[in-house]
């Protein structure tokens, strides 16, 4: 009788079945032919196998894939993502941010102290200039002043730039 509810309990080969409560399995998994599924990889872990090769393994720390991984869709993540390949790494950071060797530091950093971000006339100078004229300062433009007479008296400021709050009077040889 006991055989009876066994056999007459069990999964069915042909068509599957559905287990209601645990199943312990103790070496792999085949789905499809037995050259795929998930196998049992050292306490914890479970390793996927396609064509009796590992493509990837999990843990209750991480999933490793070995090969490429295709998303249609969104990747979220709860900290930043760690990017390395080659020998090097890149962070890209939950403010944007992204830090990696080519910027020497952060990205943020690198264009604050590469580009400028604004441009200005700083203060406005004034000289007396004989009739045989003269030369503004290194890094200063004519922007006015009276040219009429043998008192020549130019008006003249220094073009400044802004990189990184910063403000730079720009020379000349620069």
């Amino acid at each position: 009788m006991e055989t009876v509810d066994c056999a007459k309990n069990a999964l069915d080969k042909r068509t599957g079945g559905t287990v209601n409560g645990n199943l312990h399995v103790t070496q792999s998994v085949h789905i499809g032919d037995n050259d795929s599924g998930l196998r049992a990889n050292g306490d914890g872990k479970v390793a996927f196998y396609a064509n009796s090769a590992k493509v990837g393994d999990w843990s209750n720390a991480s999933l490793h894939w070995l090969g490429n991984a295709e998303v249609d869709g969104t990747i979220n993540t709860h900290s930043n993502l760690v990017v390395s390949w080659g020998g090097r790494t890149a962070v890209y950071h939950e403010n944007g941010n992204i830090t990696g060797p080519i910027w020497g530091g952060t990205l943020r950093g690198w264009l604050d102290n590469t580009f400028v971000r604004d441009i200005r006339l700083g203060n406005p100078q004034h000289a007396v200039w004989g009739s045989r004229g003269g030369q503004a300062p290194n890094g200063h433009v004519l922007i006015g002043g009276n040219f009429d007479d043998d008192r020549e008296w130019p008006i003249y400021a220094p073009i400044q730039k802004n990189i990184n709050g910063k403000w730079i009077t720009i020379s000349m040889w620069e």
